[in-house]
């Protein structure tokens, strides 16, 4: 279902709208298209960057993932070295 809707426009913006439009004027059907790729752009890029908050939390996960790691060697590698050192 179409609406139609007061919109205002620079003229130079109508002048650039009417060259791509062609001698038909279809300036509505040409407005129409942009609107509707500048949409599906913004759709895609919404898709493609993931929101700030999840982000921020895999972050914060990668962060405590790798601290518990380095922990976890840290602890680990003096007992390896004694078991080494006992078998000598």
């Amino acid at each position: 279902m179409r609406i139609r809707i007061p919109l205002i426009i620079e003229e130079s913006l109508i002048k650039e709208i009417d060259e791509i439009a062609g001698e038909k004027h279809r300036r509505a059907a040409t407005i129409e298209t942009a609107l509707r790729e500048f949409i599906a752009r913004q759709t895609r890029k919404a898709k493609a960057a993931p929101a700030p908050e999840l982000a921020a939390k895999s972050a914060v996960r990668g962060t405590a993932a790798s601290a518990a790691k380095s922990a976890a060697r840290a602890t680990a590698a003096p007992a390896s070295k004694a078991v080494a050192r006992a078998k000598r």
